[in-house]
């Protein structure tokens, strides 16, 4: 029996949701507190509490968060989501309008005015106040404002403001977004979230090399080829396109969940609490290499119709809201160089596109061929498969009979499967946040960071200047992208 040390709380909390009627609250957000609720990592006392725009009474936002479970959960246990829907209200205003948030104060007032009275005094402990923006960064603003001015968060209650990633569109609108929330909040009460940060498989890209020090040994530049980060999706923007077209491939995976991947992958190995310091200067190390153009650097597609499994998907331009002539990317590949004397040397490869012929995150290392090895042979190669088939996978190749030397691939593998205390990663992370344990979110320096390095990338995918590539959807994504590796040398995994 392997040991496990359950993460939940007895600590009450408040959590109150920004954009509650929204497409990310409904897939994700009640899906993951009804799993908190469901393994009983809460406590008797909490709540969650919706705020939008939509005019419902807590009777049809009950109703609207259990379709969300029942449509997004494989299965549910009815006695857990009626129990779990006791604890849901709502409360809807303008997200401009002061009056409305001190609605919002006076009913978390009485909520939790219920809770002290069931409570012995040596029990009896601070609520905790979540505020999860799950809106779009221009009404971050006047949501941190009026969450002061409504007194929500009134400074006698440990609060904590979690915030989806993209934390703005380029640099510029970081740093306006950051000053923005610093107004309202002290850093200490900010949490930036991106949710591959609370994927199991992710976070074990760091303690693979943590816990292994044969793999810190092989991971240097004498020894490694290139490195493939790949982030494949078969499926489309499932209705997002008002997010979407706003954000691009680029913005929503490569700037973000990529260079986290990268950064678990290279930085140094530190404590616990150190591990946001230590992506950060790990991203600092990355630069774009120097190039005679652009499209050296970056390839940009979007996908056309095709055959995606038994189904035919709608090109991108023709998906519901989507501009006619829109120029959003839904493919990306780019190649970085680093700094870090251990990978000098070794180009990063990556890539990430929707409407693509299957479904995996990988990490992919190739290892140098410092001689010719005979027929048959392939270059020794360690795939990190954290989506899809997750495992580990290292291919090796052994000799086949006959007298002369021909050979044959070998490979060893093994799943890399949770075991233990697993939770999906937005229960996990908002488990976190009650706790006020920081090292699994982004920092300001973090995002600053990925965003000083892709900032120009960005801006030339966004000047019109660089080509869009159309691929079918349910291919590996455009050619153009097969012949940008030959050009390198290399084909991509």
């Amino acid at each position: 029996m392997l040991p496990t040390r359950e993460l939940k709380t007895a600590q009450p909390f408040s959590f109150i949701l920004f954009g509650a009627s929204g497409h990310l609250a409904d897939i994700k957000l009640y899906p993951a507190l009804y799993v908190l609720a469901l393994k009983k990592r809460v406590p008797e006392n909490y709540c969650v509490v919706g705020f939008s725009r939509t005019e419902m009474t807590d009777a049809e936002f009950r109703k609207h968060v259990e379709k969300s479970i029942r449509t997004h959960m494989p299965a549910v246990t009815e006695k857990a989501l009626t129990e779990f829907l006791t604890h849901v209200y709502y409360v809807s205003g303008q997200y401009d309008d002061v009056k409305a948030y001190k609605e919002l104060a006076k009913r978390l007032e009485a909520i939790e005015s219920g809770w002290a009275k069931n409570q012995k005094p040596k029990t009896k402990n601070q609520v905790v106040h979540l505020a999860y923006f799950s809106v779009p960064p221009d009404i971050f603003p006047a949501v941190s404002k009026n969450l002061c001015a409504g007194k929500v968060h009134d400074g006698k209650s440990p609060f904590r403001v979690i915030v989806e990633k993209p934390v703005g569109h380029n640099l510029k609108s970081f740093e306006v977004i950051k000053a923005q929330l610093l107004e309202s909040f002290r850093e200490e009460e900010i949490y930036l979230l991106d949710h591959y940060l609370g994927k199991e498989a992710v976070r074990n890209i760091y303690y693979l090399r943590h816990a292994n020090p044969m793999m810190e040994r092989i991971f240097k530049n004498t020894l490694i080829n290139h490195v493939e980060i790949t982030a494949l999706e078969s499926a489309g923007i499932q209705g997002r396109a008002g997010y979407f077209e706003a954000s691009g491939t680029f913005r929503d995976m490569v700037q973000s969940h990529l260079m986290m991947i990268v950064s678990l992958l290279t930085m140094r190995l530190h404590n616990e609490g150190e591990l946001d310091a230590g992506r950060k200067n790990a991203l600092e190390q990355f630069y774009i290499p120097p190039a005679a153009d652009m499209d050296d650097i970056v390839i940009q597609g979007q996908y056309g119709e095709g055959a995606v499994g038994k189904e035919t998907a709608t090109a991108y331009r023709k998906e519901k809201d989507v501009a006619k002539d829109s120029k959003t990317n839904t493919y990306s590949a780019m190649k970085l160089m680093t700094k870090i004397s251990r990978w000098e040397g070794v180009p990063f490869y990556l890539r990430s596109g929707k409407r693509l012929s299957k479904k995996e995150t990988r990490v992919t290392i190739l290892f140098q061929e410092p001689r010719p090895v005979g027929q048959g042979a392939t270059p020794n190669r360690l795939d990190i498969i954290l989506q899809g088939e997750a495992g580990m996978r290292m291919h090796l190749q052994t000799k086949v009979g006959g007298t002369e030397p021909a050979f044959r691939p070998l490979i060893l593998e093994d799943p890399l499967v949770c075991v233990g205390d697993c939770l999906p990663e937005h229960s996990l992370l908002i488990l976190e946040a009650v706790h006020g344990k920081h090292q699994w979110f982004l920092s300001f320096d973090e995002v600053r960071a990925a965003w000083r390095l892709l900032d120009p990338v960005q801006a030339y995918l966004d000047s019109g200047k660089a080509p869009l590539y159309t691929y079918d959807a349910g291919t590996a994504g455009p050619k153009e992208a097969e012949e940008w590796m030959k050009r390198e040398g290399l084909q991509w995994c």
